[in-house]
């Protein structure tokens, strides 16, 4: 089969972006605690976050006397949400005595964000660069020819643009967590870990991720506000990726069945500064900001 210079030019740029992503948590999970504390014929479930981002918790719970197998693991299942930097007791349960309560055997589970929170469907995203720069869409949301197939990434955008374009928040919120000591980049997955990235929460409890950005190239810190259009950082080719360009995606915590906390990519769109309409994106796609 003959293909064109084009066609040859355009998968190449296709899989420096199409390497899977692995993206680094948006806060430092080892900074929640959780404790139990006794107090008379009750055993309290605390939990502090020392982090910028709030943290889904849950927790089952099954005392001595119960068994570690028991069901009832299942009956004494707390949930809630730990602000930024704060101490919260997710609930109690009766036992005979605190040291029944230290004896209690817990399984707990927790995740960046707020399981909770509704998120605002119908928000005007804004394109994260600067007005007349002409960027490409190489994996689209949902799309078919891409990497981001699971529930993490279903719906994250992937645009190629040069190294060190500025990238600009695409809604305004809180920093809540910041990557920005890694250098290298190229398509090896030893190197998932490694992706320099901005975490922002959204007063609907959606956070949004732009990753494999330039090292030394955040300009933000946790617990920071930014508007949207500010200038939060660089882009990059940081972490697994096989050329410079910023993954996008807009994600929210849920709670599994089983309890586990989990972070799930969300469908977002973004729209014309000037007239408003909506941007439908697709693969190869062109696009001037305005």
């Amino acid at each position: 089969m003959n293909y064109s210079v084009k066609n040859v030019v355009f998968f190449i740029i296709l899989f420096w972006c199409l390497m899977p992503v692995f993206l680094a948590s948006a806060a430092d999970e080892s900074s929640l605690k959780i404790e139990k504390i006794g107090s008379g014929s009750e055993c309290l479930i605390v939990a502090t976050n020392k982090s910028a981002a709030p943290m889904t918790v849950t927790v089952g719970i099954t005392t001595k006397a119960m068994g570690r197998r028991s069901q009832s693991a299942k009956k004494w299942f707390l949930k809630g949400v730990v602000s930024p930097i704060s101490t919260s007791e997710l609930g109690r349960f009766p036992t005979e005595n605190e040291q029944a309560c230290r004896d209690a055997y817990i399984v707990a589970f927790h995740n960046i964000g707020d399981a909770f929170a509704v998120p605002d469907k119908q928000y005007k995203y804004r394109l994260p660069f600067k007005k007349g720069l002409v960027v490409r869409v190489t994996q689209e949301p949902n799309g078919v020819l891409t990497t981001h197939r699971d529930a993490l990434t279903r719906y994250a955008v992937d645009f190629a643009v040069p190294k060190d374009t500025p990238v600009l928040a695409a809604r305004a919120g809180t920093v809540i967590g910041v990557i920005d000591r890694f250098e290298k980049g190229r398509p090896d997955p030893k190197l998932a870990e490694t992706t320099n990235l901005v975490s922002v929460i959204h007063s609907d409890g959606t956070f949004a991720q732009y990753a494999h950005l330039a090292r030394n190239g955040v300009l933000v810190r946790p617990g920071e506000q930014v508007e949207a259009g500010q200038i939060i950082g660089y882009s990059g080719n940081t972490g697994f990726s096989g050329g410079p360009h910023l993954h996008f995606d807009v994600r929210q915590a849920r709670i599994q069945a089983n309890g586990a906390v989990m972070q799930v990519s969300l469908p977002f769109n973004f729209y014309r500064q000037q007239s408003g309409e909506k941007i439908t994106l697709r693969q190869r796609m062109r696009l001037t900001v305005d």
